[in-house]
């Protein structure tokens, strides 16, 4: 298949096709007589799975270090990689909830505040801006 079948079948443009050769994620499509690369259903499996990694965290540039220098998938490197992404994923959920109660807190006092008619006043402003995570 030529590379805009490629691209139609695994969801993902043919310049980015290009780019992922450029980078050695995926390898050159072979070059017929009139030039244009042929691929197989290898390379649409691939594209699907650096669409999947991408999906889990990684980056393009972590993609490569799971595989062993004979190209064999290295388990010990993808179990760690993952545990790593969990541990990553739970402190985003957490900070979230965090922001999430603190968003929740500020709605119920405002409404309380403003529902009487009144703004917050200096002392209570400092406190939430003391709470401020970076």
């Amino acid at each position: 298949m030529k590379i805009g079948e490629l691209a139609k079948h695994s969801g993902i443009a043919a310049s980015t096709i290009r780019y992922y050769e450029s980078i050695g994620l995926l390898p050159p499509g072979t070059r017929n007589n009139n030039g244009y690369r042929q691929y197989d259903k290898a390379s649409v499996e691939q594209l699907k799975m650096i669409k999947f990694a991408q999906s889990l965290g990684f980056s393009l540039e972590e993609i490569p270090s799971l595989r062993k220098p004979n190209e064999e998938l290295d388990h010990n490197a993808i179990i760690e990689r993952l545990t790593q992404k969990q541990h990553e994923a739970n402190a985003l959920i957490e900070q979230l909830q965090r922001k999430s109660e603190r968003i929740g807190n500020l709605i119920t006092l405002l409404n309380a505040n403003w529902s009487n008619g009144e703004c917050i006043g200096d002392e209570k402003i400092n406190e939430l801006l003391n709470e401020v995570e970076y």
